[in-house]
């Protein structure tokens, strides 16, 4: 009877201790996931904001140009309707 409680004892430690092992991956797993997530996210947000200050620099020298009378398209502009060379 003696061996029979150890063997029991032995199976139910291996179990707590291996779902305790997953347990704690699976946190980890999840962390970094949330980390990646969260640098992509980061990204993300530092194009749109370039592109907002491109953008408002494109408007401010539009708004210029119309007050001087000058006609000229913005540095780097290029046409939806031009061909690729």
């Amino acid at each position: 009877m003696k061996l029979v409680l150890q063997i029991a004892l032995g199976v139910f430690l291996g179990m707590l201790s291996s779902q305790l092992v997953i347990d704690n991956w699976h946190t980890h797993q999840e962390v970094i996931a949330k980390e990646v997530a969260e640098k992509l996210r980061a990204r993300q947000e530092k194009v749109r904001m370039e592109q907002g200050d491109r953008i408002r620099t494109l408007l401010i020298q539009n708004r210029q140009n119309k007050t001087h009378g000058e006609n000229k398209p913005p540095v780097g502009f290029v046409p939806d309707d031009a061909k690729a060379p």
